[in-house]
């Protein structure tokens, strides 16, 4: 008779032979995780490098050793369209490599910029370029002034009055920009003049324009102060108004005395037509016109 000889069960045995080699890959696996925190803590943190999402660039056909022509503006609107119109064109080319724009709030425009001639034109009111540098002739003069416009009080649900009993209860939108003759200025001094002090919470205010535009289309607010035009681009399907002054003044376009052009006058007229992108923004009050500096 054959006897069957079992062979004797070897797990225990082989984790109990293999016990230290074990524990060793488990402390291992265990520490790396560790060991690699504490070195990524300590090594220094690196700045993050973000995308401008406020400026927009192009290349015209001149050499890339030639200076790049910058703008600022207050909106992106067209802002991209002036750029193009001025990468393409032939005699832009002859001075310039390409175009820079950026669109930055009100506040952004600085003394230093103006006496740095940081840019070759910008966009702003006559009353703050004038309060940063008084003597701004020295450094830059108006190439293209843009309309004037009327202001109203504009409402979804009944004609906008300056009474106490009509406010009571409701709430106005303005933007944080205190220069702004907008959104602030203007309508803070129509409800001056009319002698109505308003509650705290009967004041909202927003950061940007498109922000005050959406509270308001939204009803988060009841009242803003703005022009027929831009009320226009919200599609309401109705709304009242008040004027609150038929002209305010909007602005203009500086222009850097010295520019890198032998031929200052052509190129001064190939920029004014190219604001004449902006017409369609500016068609309800009225369009650029290329007469101001004597264009063919």
């Amino acid at each position: 008779m054959t006897l069957a000889i079992r062979e004797p069960m070897l797990p225990f045995r082989f984790f109990s032979a293999n016990h230290t080699t074990y524990r060793a890959i488990m402390g291992l696996a265990l520490s790396l995780p560790i060991a690699l925190s504490v070195w990524m803590a300590s090594r220094p943190l690196q700045a993050l490098s973000l995308s401008d999402y406020r400026s927009y660039q192009c290349s015209s056909q001149g050499a890339g050793t030639k200076p790049t022509f910058k703008i600022l503006t207050l909106f992106y609107n067209y802002a991209t369209d002036f750029a193009d119109y001025l990468c393409a064109s032939t005699l832009f080319a002859k001075s310039y490599s390409g175009v820079e724009i950026r669109w930055r709030p009100r506040a952004y425009l600085s003394p230093q910029h103006i006496l740095d001639e940081e840019f070759d034109i910008f966009w702003n009111r006559h009353h703050i370029v004038a309060g940063l540098v008084p003597e701004f002739s020295n450094y830059y003069r108006v190439l293209q002034q843009t309309p004037n416009y009327a202001l109203y009080w504009i409402s979804q649900d009944s004609t906008p009055q300056l009474s106490s009993d009509y406010l009571q209860g409701k709430v106005i939108g303005f933007s944080r920009d205190s220069q702004s003759q907008t959104h602030f200025l203007q309508p803070m001094a129509a409800l001056k003049q009319a002698g109505i002090n308003l509650n705290a919470d009967q004041k909202k205010f927003y950061t940007d324009p498109s922000a005050l535009y959406a509270a308001f289309k939204n009803r988060e607010i009841d009242i803003i102060s703005t022009a027929i035009s831009q009320v226009d681009n919200l599609n309401l399907s109705t709304y009242y108004t008040l004027l609150i002054n038929p002209e305010v003044p909007s602005g203009a376009w500086f222009i850097k005395n010295q520019l890198h052009h032998s031929h200052h006058r052509a190129l001064e007229c190939e920029i004014i037509r190219g604001l004449q992108v902006y017409a369609p923004l500016l068609a309800p009050l009225q369009q650029l016109s290329v007469q101001t500096v004597d264009c063919p």
